[in-house]
């Protein structure tokens, strides 16, 4: 019964991963995929379940013990007690029977293993970006409602860091796809090296990347600052001609707001304000307006 019930729940769990799997190709447009919740559920339930069956099959393993020290006992009293062959076969009924349990709570054990990590290896390739290696816009939303709503708890602020890459269509344009996409991991290449100590740097969207990073406002949108000088500066050797690369930068921070999208559309309006004025350079939105890192000809070096 018990490794009916193991079997029963091995299978469910194995269900849940190929209708994730199924869903996964489809969640654009039909909703079919398990949410983000719903699959850490699942893979909690299997890391249990592991535990669980690690656990029994010890406790079967000391089961089988006793019973082989029982079946010693028995056969030192064998010549005084008739019955004794008759128990002696019983308990080596009873200890192949157990025996072959513990197998199968083995093998179940072994099953478990493998598709909690393939659970695992799923819900990794859920959050990130295939092209550039950061977490996708799921996960960002996902950290950026976390941040937010620890803020509203009293916990410490942080700022939002908007970056899209300047003209990225004329390198489409120009030098192919190819070349946009090589771009696109070279800068966030760049971002990762350079913002290693973000809450989180994501690829927001197209030629846009979202950076969650610690505040107060100012102090972020001087780093950021940097980063946009030191992209500025940097050429990106695809293998033939370098391509130097320019960024823009809307930073905003969490106000009296009651949920996360103002903090996003402040910083897209400081990022439209960067683009807008003549690009490479970064602005920052303080709640009322935005405003300008640095002076304008330091700005457009």
């Amino acid at each position: 019964m018990m490794v009916g019930i193991i079997s029963g729940l091995v299978l469910l769990a194995v269900g849940l991963m190929l209708g994730y799997r199924f869903g996964r190709k489809h969640s654009e447009t039909a909703g079919m995929a398990m949410s983000q919740d719903e699959r850490e559920r699942v893979l909690q339930m299997l890391q249990e379940l592991g535990a669980w069956t690690n656990e029994y099959s010890g406790n079967v393993s000391q089961y089988q013990s006793r019973l082989g020290e029982l079946s010693n006992e028995v056969r030192v009293d064998a010549q005084s007690t008739q019955s004794a062959p008759k128990v002696i076969a019983l308990l080596k009924q009873i200890m192949d029977s157990n025996e072959q349990l513990q197998d199968r709570l083995e093998s179940a054990e072994r099953q478990l293993d493998k598709q909690t990590k393939q659970i695992e290896s799923y819900l990794t390739e859920a959050r990130t970006d295939a092209l550039t290696g950061l977490h996708n816009r799921r996960a960002f939303d996902q950290k950026l409602d976390e941040t937010f709503a620890t803020f509203r708890k009293g916990g410490r602020s942080f700022a939002l860091a908007l970056v899209d890459i300047d003209h990225f269509k004329s390198f489409n344009d120009t030098h192919g796809h190819q070349v946009g996409d090589q771009v696109l991991q070279q800068v966030a290449k760049l971002l990762r090296l350079e913002l290693d100590d973000a809450i989180m740097v994501a690829r927001f969207g197209g030629e846009e990347f979202a950076i969650v990073m610690n505040g107060p406002l100012q102090i972020a949108a001087d780093k950021m600052n940097k980063v946009r000088k030191t992209m500025a500066s940097h050429q990106i050797d695809l293998g033939t001609k370098p391509l130097s690369v320019t960024i823009s930068v809307g930073v905003s921070e969490p106000r009296d707001d009651l949920v996360a999208s103002p903090v996003v559309r402040r910083a897209d309006e400081a990022l439209y304000a960067a683009k807008n004025i003549g690009r490479n350079r970064v602005y920052y939105h303080d709640g009322k307006s935005t405003s300008l890192v640095g002076a304008p000809e330091v700005a457009k070096g």
